[in-house]
């Protein structure tokens, strides 16, 4: 347990400088020395968690989405009569995500971001939304099917980029309570 705590400690100093350059210089202009000097590490700190900057990167971003199917994977398990009570705590739970990854989503999903994160989201959205669907929309076709997990996922992504670059003006609950009060 003291070890895995010693260990986040420089993790988090990576990630935290990583997000702190990228502002200024954008994912793409950020080099690993760039992360070291801001982070105060040693060059061989950083190469003991991360094998290059890509390597950092993709671990932040499969950090959010797993935390994001953590969220869901209760959602799948639901009765169909429990499906509108298992989404609104789904709801809660994916916006608590973005909530408290939202410095590094606002660099990541932004002019200075990667453009691969967006889409690597929209995908996995899209299966999310997907595999859910299977659940309570038996009598849904297959391409009906295809439409509504793209549709929805579009508004998930959507949702999340609007609310990490407008993040002072909407709180999380704002945000639960405007998704769950509108008619569609």
């Amino acid at each position: 347990m003291k070890y895995e705590k010693k260990r986040e400690l420089p993790r988090n100093k990576i990630v935290n400088a990583f997000i702190e350059v990228s502002k200024k210089k954008g994912v793409e202009g950020v080099t690993v020395s760039d992360i070291i000097k801001k982070a105060q590490i040693n060059r061989s700190t950083f190469y003991r968690h991360y094998t290059d900057k890509l390597d950092l990167e993709e671990q932040i971003e499969d950090q959010i989405i797993g935390e994001i199917k953590t969220a869901n994977s209760d959602l799948k398990e639901t009765d169909n009569t429990e499906l509108g009570a298992g989404a609104r705590v789904f709801i809660y739970r994916f916006l608590t995500v973005i909530e408290n990854n939202q410095p590094v989503l606002e660099v990541m999903i932004s002019e200075n971001g990667d453009i691969r994160f967006p889409i690597k989201l929209l995908k996995f959205f899209s299966e999310m939304v997907a595999s859910t669907t299977n659940v309570f929309a038996h009598d849904m076709s297959s391409k009906d099917k295809k439409l509504f997990s793209a549709f929805n996922a579009s508004t998930a992504l959507g949702i999340v980029v609007f609310w990490i670059h407008h993040f002072d003006e909407y709180d999380k609950d704002y945000v639960y309570n405007f998704l769950m009060t509108r008619e569609y």
